[in-house]
């Protein structure tokens, strides 16, 4: 059994968050844990209320899963307090050659903060334990501390930012004015760029921690880093495709 390791924050919803990466990673072959950072009141639409978990808590609970299961993958999302950062850090810093991505959750869709501040804190405590980071536009420009007009100029900068961070970074594009959704994996080496259709779907609820997730799985897989994006961006259009038909 390969087990799948979700450290995120719940959404009442269960279109994102924690109840999305255990849907995904269910659907792709694994056995998914779970270790709430916080609990989030929302709906498709709006969040109305984040409470992050006691920090004790969620050290217990990563603990358990980390001690009790031989994991392949971790991915971790909306972290809801700069103190859980510091816990997730400790966690993960006793494990080795495991799968980590972080798709750093810094607002919701309709821009609820889901970590105030904690930039710093991620950048220096979570991402160089991490095999990937997952921004979008704002939360690479937030990260980054510099504004972008571009995907090619966000390259540039993550070029750079790939040896500060020490992780490599996908750049997601969909916050980009292009026609196209034009994205970007860096990594230390390389920058694998990629080319898919703007589809406009009714429901897109949690798109992100469905990528996130899904490239967590086939990295997990031992896919790389071009196979493992490629699958999940098809996995992504599938999922939403049935989603706008229901």
């Amino acid at each position: 059994m390969d087990y799948f390791l979700t450290i995120a924050a719940s959404d009442s919803s269960s279109g994102a968050g924690v109840q999305q990466d255990i849907k995904v990673a269910n659907s792709l072959g694994f056995w998914p844990l779970s270790s709430l950072t916080g609990i989030t009141v929302q709906n498709f639409s709006k969040v109305y209320h984040v409470e992050p978990v006691n920090h004790l808590l969620l050290e217990q609970q990563i603990v358990t899963c980390l001690e009790s299961y031989d994991i392949k993958a971790i991915k971790i999302g909306a972290i809801c307090s700069i103190q859980n950062i510091s816990i997730i850090a400790k966690c993960l810093k006793i494990i080795s050659n495991r799968i980590i991505v972080l798709d750093p959750v810094l607002f919701s869709s309709d821009q609820t903060p889901l970590l105030k501040g904690g930039q710093r804190e991620l950048i220096e405590n979570l991402f160089p334990l991490t095999t990937l980071v997952t921004p979008n536009k704002l939360e690479f420009e937030l990260l980054a501390n510099q504004k972008v007009n571009s995907l090619d100029e966000a390259i540039e900068i993550a070029k750079i930012k790939s040896h500060e961070w020490n992780t490599s970074i996908l750049l997601k594009g969909g916050h980009y004015d292009s026609i196209m959704i034009n994205e970007a994996l860096v990594t230390k080496e390389n920058v694998y760029r990629f080319e898919r259709e703007r589809k406009k779907f009714t429901y897109t609820h949690g798109t992100g921690c469905t990528i996130s997730t899904a490239i967590a799985c086939f990295l997990g897989k031992n896919k790389s880093f071009r196979e493992a994006y490629l699958l999940s961006s098809r996995y992504l259009t599938r999922t939403y495709e049935k989603l706008t038909n229901l």
